[in-house]
């Protein structure tokens, strides 16, 4: 239930999954919690029809899909403010990046309780990020990698390790929103990071710092292009 000091609006959900009973059984869940509104509980096949204009939460179960990913992407697709929570994900890293590149909002695995689902699905609603640690340690990995492209030889931008996987972010199109669920991170986190990054740099809008990544990283690679190959592998296998 998403509540200010003077009124409470209970939140909007959609129950994506394969099995009737179990569908009902989540939305039935979902009603005893008192916080919510299943507005509808559809099978798969039914996904184009979601309404994600009243909907404020999509829970998506994705334990038994082939592609999971691409269920959450097609779903953002026709409305890319909708907030999904991908329920029965597995705890494998590429499984794990790949929901968050896709958008989603929440992970819930195999193993999360009801209590944690209704934290999941209430944690979205508010636009916030509640990610277990292992999860946040994966996401964190992932981006720490692209951002290692960002760190040649004898730079000094004066940038932190953080500062420098949301310029990359930045880069890619995200939007704060989305690289505080990338990142398992506040929004307000994030929007503080963007300020200094924009201050370290001289900069003043989000088009200047992803041009600026995207010069930084052509830098590196060219570097990278002038070593030995014996000194490509060496930076290759390091960490």
């Amino acid at each position: 239930m998403l509540c200010s000091l003077w009124w409470c609006v209970m939140v909007e959900v959609v129950v994506i999954a394969e099995t009737r009973f179990y569908r009902e059984g989540l939305a039935l869940a979902l009603h005893q919690a008192g916080n919510f509104d299943v507005v509808a509980a559809a099978a798969p096949a039914a996904i184009r029809q979601a309404p994600g204009e009243r909907s404020r939460v999509v829970l998506l179960d994705v334990g038994h899909s082939a592609d999971g990913p691409s269920a959450v992407a097609a779903l953002r697709a026709g409305n890319p403010q909708m907030r999904i929570v991908a329920m029965g994900v597995s705890e494998g890293e590429a499984d794990i990046v790949a929901y968050a590149e896709a958008g989603a909002a929440g992970y819930l695995t195999r193993d999360n309780s009801v209590a944690e689902l209704v934290s999941a699905i209430d944690s979205a609603a508010k636009g916030e990020v509640r990610c277990s640690p292992r999860i946040a340690a994966v996401l964190s990995r992932r981006v720490a990698e692209l951002a290692g492209e960002l760190q040649p030889a004898g730079s000094d931008h004066g940038l932190s390790r953080r500062e420098v996987e949301i310029a990359v972010l930045i880069e890619q199109g995200l939007s704060n929103q989305e690289i505080a669920h990338r990142l398992c991170i506040a929004l307000a986190t994030v929007k503080n990071h963007v300020h200094n990054i924009l201050e370290k740099l001289g900069l003043h809008a989000r088009a200047d710092a992803a041009a600026w990544t995207r010069r930084q990283r052509l830098d590196h690679n060219a570097l990278v292009g002038h070593l030995p190959d014996r000194a490509v592998r060496w930076r290759g296998n390091r960490g």
